[in-house]
């Protein structure tokens, strides 16, 4: 792994928690296997998917602690699960120096792989005009994944609720209210469609109890 210059910033450790949501756990895949991490000269970005959710947070830094901005990286899960187990602090510490890579106390070797060009399938101005409020489908469980990220970034008497923009076949954004340095992106899937016999019995079967509801009701005089 090489980069343009050594350094060293502080990550929130809220957004480092939340982009663990979004990461793969697939061993083939390895390369998603952590959090892709690129500094810049006044921010860092944070970035995590498994191809079907997608966590991307923008970490501001502080006047002082402007960098030299540096070639993208990978900081591996198991690492970041490592430092963050049983840290309290706000801010957590990342550094290179060399060929040295610590996260907080501990030394981790950034994956060897190329991390997918996310910015391709992040919702363009044209997309956003054209197709917001076209309802789509998603996967229950990564829609119950928005609602950890929300609680990872939420303050602790804060009732932060993600909300889903629809974008019809694209991949629908997520944002989290007060919180705009953040966004997630959730791949829609395609609804199976009952076929004709299949549909017929489920409006007979609704109508039918319809009536048997309607037939229970006492009469008014």
């Amino acid at each position: 792994m090489t980069h343009m210059t050594d350094f060293s910033f502080s990550i929130p450790t809220d957004v480092l928690r939340a982009a663990l949501v979004c990461v793969s756990t697939e061993e083939t895949r390895y390369y998603l296997r952590g959090v892709h991490v690129e500094p810049d000269a006044d921010d860092v970005v944070l970035v995590s998917t498994d191809g079907h959710r997608l966590f991307c947070g923008r970490c501001p830094l502080p006047p002082a602690g402007a960098i030299t901005p540096a070639e993208p990286f990978i900081v591996p899960t198991d690492a970041i699960k490592k430092a963050l187990t049983g840290y309290k602090g706000l801010g957590i510490q990342l550094q290179c120096t060399g060929d040295i890579w610590t996260l907080g106390d501990v030394t981790f070797k950034p994956v060897d792989g190329t991390f997918p060009d996310w910015r391709r399938v992040a919702p363009t101005q044209k997309t956003i005009s054209d197709d917001l409020g076209k309802i789509a489908q998603f996967n229950p469980a990564y829609v119950a994944d928005m609602g950890k990220v929300a609680k990872a970034v939420a303050n602790p008497r804060e009732k932060l609720c993600p909300v889903i923009h629809h974008l019809g076949d694209g991949p629908a954004m997520v944002t989290f209210p007060g919180h705009e340095n953040l966004f997630c992106l959730l791949m829609p899937r395609r609804a199976e469609l009952l076929d004709k016999a299949e549909l017929g019995f489920l409006m007979a079967h609704v109508t039918q109890r319809k009536a048997e509801a309607l037939a229970a009701m006492p009469m008014r005089a």
